[in-house]
């Protein structure tokens, strides 16, 4: 903002022009950034509200500030947690990555060896010796091996130990963390509305936080469920069929608020704060 607007704002603006720019000035404190006023202009807003419905105001805007200052505080904590979550997805996201890697290495050596007998023999050994975290491994009719990262039990029954069932919960809590983000973002987005409380500060802060939890959890196109296709800039209609297997990503943009978790937060939180 500039000086002069600022100087003209403490001259002739009105209760709430000044409510603003203090709160402005307050939020900038609180985080660290350059004020636009100086005490004695801050103390000149303060001391010019004499009124009472001026005082109350200004009452008023002090609890907002401390408001958004706790609920930032507590979407920041939230956003840690989240990206805790994608955090873990991309951990497993590379193991996943690392057993077809392996998968790939073994059998282009296990293809030199042109006797299908002894082949399956040398295969069968490293199977058994060889165990990868969450896989199952198979060999096929030709001696090659098979690291199965989705399996069934014997029984049928859906393997809670496979690398593709653990990922998927991972993803859920990926999910659902994202998901509270976004409803308790877009409570306290209202709430400054609603209050006409729109101080920038504030919401550059948490427009940040949201940037962080849209960011990618992974770069590779290949498991990067926004991406269209298996290669990036390289379209191949064969290849992206298989984006359907590998897409293990939520879709940030397409998580929408939930009216429950918002309601609790605003309610509870915001409006009662």
């Amino acid at each position: 903002m500039a000086k002069k607007d600022i100087s003209k704002i403490l001259s002739t603006g009105s209760i709430k022009q000044r409510l603003l720019l203090a709160s402005e000035n307050r939020a900038r404190e609180v985080y660290g950034k350059e004020l636009l006023l100086t005490k004695a202009e801050y103390n000149q807003i303060a001391n010019s509200c004499i009124k009472a419905k001026e005082i109350s105001l200004w009452n008023e805007w002090l609890q907002h500030s401390r408001i958004i200052v706790d609920a930032i505080d507590n979407l920041q904590g939230l956003l840690f947690e989240v990206k805790m979550n994608y955090s873990n997805l991309r951990g497993y996201i590379l193991v996943w990555n690392s057993v077809e890697n392996s998968e790939l290495l073994v059998n282009s050596v296990l293809h030199e060896i042109k006797d299908p007998t002894e082949r399956m023999r040398i295969a069968k050994v490293g199977a058994e010796r060889v165990k990868l975290l969450f896989t199952k491994t198979i060999l096929d009719k030709e001696g090659y091996i098979d690291i199965k990262t989705d399996f069934k039990k014997e029984t049928g029954e859906d393997n809670k130990y496979s690398l593709f069932y653990v990922m998927n919960n991972v993803k859920q809590e990926a999910t659902t963390s994202a998901i509270k983000f976004i409803s308790w973002r877009e409570a306290m987005l209202d709430y400054m509305d609603e209050v006409g409380f729109n101080v920038k500060t504030y919401k550059d802060i948490i427009k940040g936080f949201t940037e962080q939890v849209e960011a990618p959890i992974i770069h590779w196109p290949k498991y990067n469920s926004d991406s269209k296709t298996f290669i990036e800039d390289m379209p191949s209609p064969a290849v992206d069929k298989l984006k359907s297997k590998y897409a293990i990503t939520p879709i940030i943009s397409e998580l929408e608020v939930d009216e429950v978790i918002y309601n609790q937060f605003k309610n509870s939180f915001l409006t009662n704060g």
